[in-house]
């Protein structure tokens, strides 16, 4: 397992879409895309963009945003690096969880603990509540990195 890395005001966090979660006529995501209080992101500096956008497709996302941690933090949400795993039963013990908080639920799927494999080290979690300002400035402060396909 890999040290948990800082997250710095000027690191970009990459966000998944789903294709509802994107406002055409605005050309930026919708603030439906920045609504848990654990928010789910990649970090930059930790993955591509293409490694990302391919992981994003697993979970039927397809499009990708960034912004810069400033914005976040600056709304007084914590950022965390918190690498997602997987649980593989052909290795018990031998891995352990990256648990950041009690009550997570980014990943809740992989609820058991017992025998975990990371699947993702670039995953982190942007955590507090989603007041609607918070949302705004997330939707308005975002770059599209990969637009999704038109309808």
């Amino acid at each position: 397992m890999t040290d948990n890395q800082e997250i710095e005001p000027s690191d970009t966090l990459y966000r998944w879409l789903h294709p509802s979660q994107y406002h055409w006529e605005k050309r930026r995501p919708t603030s439906a895309a920045f609504t848990n209080t654990y928010m789910s992101v990649d970090i930059s500096k930790l993955t591509t963009l293409e490694e990302s956008y391919e992981r994003a497709k697993k979970y039927d996302k397809n499009a990708v945003v960034s912004f810069e941690a400033k914005i976040a933090m600056e709304k007084e949400q914590e950022i965390v690096h918190c690498p997602t795993h997987i649980i593989d039963d052909s290795n018990p013990g031998e891995t352990t969880v990256c648990k950041v908080r009690d009550g997570c639920d980014a990943y809740s799927e992989n609820a058991s603990e017992e025998c975990l494999i990371c699947i993702n080290n670039a995953h982190g979690c942007v955590i507090g509540k989603k007041k609607d300002s918070v949302k705004k400035a997330l939707a308005r402060a975002c770059k599209v990195e990969i637009y999704p396909p038109s309808s």
